[in-house]
């Protein structure tokens, strides 16, 4: 029931339109991760990835590429998943990280059980790199 994050983030708390791309870790299969992202709200993007490793066993690298018209995900330096092009987030956004339980979710992260906590989620670095393009 829980899910560890990597994303963007804009949205009505920034007075913005609400723009998000995610790297998403969810509690009940620790093996995959889900790219996710969303344009004006709209999501419908979501992609589970096969890592062939756990990824609560040790740090692995993962990152995204966003550009005007694409996004690309990795996973330790290679290219994880296909280039999103249609609607790609325009919105200035934050870059957060997160773990959470979530609630009213089930069908998506299965339901949470309050004995497994604490829950936590770790991150060795991270980096902005930003690019012209």
């Amino acid at each position: 029931g829980g899910v560890s994050f990597f994303f963007t983030f804009s949205g009505l708390s920034d007075q913005n339109a609400w723009d998000e791309i995610d790297i998403e870790i969810l509690g009940k299969d620790t093996t995959k991760v889900q790219f996710n992202y969303f344009r004006d709200g709209k999501g419908g993007h979501e992609y589970m990835y096969d890592l062939g490793f756990d990824a609560s066993e040790g740090f692995h690298t993962y990152a995204f590429e966003w550009h005007k018209d694409k996004i690309i995900w990795f996973v330790d330096g290679k290219e994880a998943f296909r280039r999103e092009t249609n609607d790609v987030p325009v919105t200035k956004a934050k870059l957060m990280m997160n773990a959470w339980c979530g609630k009213g979710v089930d069908a998506w992260l299965k339901a949470f059980k309050a004995d497994k906590l604490p829950v936590k989620a770790e991150y060795q670095s991270i980096r902005y790199t930003p690019f012209a393009e």
